[in-house]
């Protein structure tokens, strides 16, 4: 019998889908390619209601694949916030065999320029959370895959869609977000800030898999205060529109796979 490797982790997401098959908890279907992260319940409803989908049980939250696309393209929402719940899932589903991720979130936008409603790609993200020094070495930034950061920028482009390209930066701290980081990241340039990307996109990096994060900005932080605008309605309908971008990029990416 071979001896693991003191290094490997105890428990692998592949043995803990095994368990919940065994248990009855999570049923047997065909991987999806791709899973469209969507953190906000204004998108998850948009997108139940104008996409039929079909729902699959055993993961926390809710996880959907989109029949429009034969199941090659799935939702998770309702999951909650945060970067440790979003890298379990991300392992979780790269076990599954998931080969791309898209994050479609809100953030604070750093920059005066960025306004409520504002469209933000990360073309790489500030490791300010705690997860991803368990999946990478160190290194300050976690970057997306170029490939889909150009693809989405080009979409938005043709569609006539104003947006920002630059890096972004996570956080596991909103309440701790303190002035002189804020003032600093500002003056590097940095456009805003969430809660999940550095977390996806290290466990995705650490793994190989295409994954990218992209923004509707919500809040402003830039001059070290915070503002929140009382009517958000331009953010969620940013937030569609990353969605509508993100899946027709996919779409694409999967009838050419095919």
């Amino acid at each position: 019998m071979i001896q693991p490797s003191d290094d490997e982790p105890v428990l692998q997401p592949s043995e803990l889908l095994a368990y919940r098959r065994a248990n009855g908890q999570l049923p047997d279907f065909p991987s999806p390619r791709a899973v469209i992260f969507a953190p906000q319940k204004s998108l998850a409803s948009y997108i139940r209601w104008r996409h039929p989908l079909k729902r699959i049980k055993g993961f926390l939250g809710e996880f959907y694949l989109l029949k429009r696309t034969n199941g090659q393209i799935a939702l998770s929402t309702n999951f909650g916030i945060g970067a440790p719940v979003v890298a379990g899932l991300t392992d979780e589903f790269a076990a599954l065999g998931v080969r791309q991720f898209v994050l479609i979130g809100m953030a604070g936008g750093l920059q005066p320029v960025l306004t409520t409603g504002s469209l933000v790609i990360a073309t790489s993200v500030l490791r300010g959370e705690g997860v991803s020094q368990h999946y990478l070495p160190p290194h300050p930034t976690v970057d997306s895959d170029s490939e889909m950061v150009q693809s989405i920028s080009q979409i938005l482009t043709q569609q006539n869609r104003p947006h920002c390209l630059g890096v972004t930066w996570t956080t596991d701290a909103p309440f701790r977000e303190v002035r002189k980081d804020v003032l600093e990241h500002q003056r590097q340039g940095v456009l805003a800030v969430d809660m999940e990307a550095a977390a996806m996109l290290s466990v995705a990096r650490s793994m190989n898999i295409s994954a990218l994060a992209v923004f509707s900005i919500a809040d402003q932080l830039s001059g070290g205060h915070w503002r929140m605008t009382s009517d958000l309605h331009p953010a969620q309908n940013g937030l569609t529109i990353l969605f509508d971008t993100a899946l027709e990029f996919l779409m694409r990416v999967n009838d050419e796979g095919r």
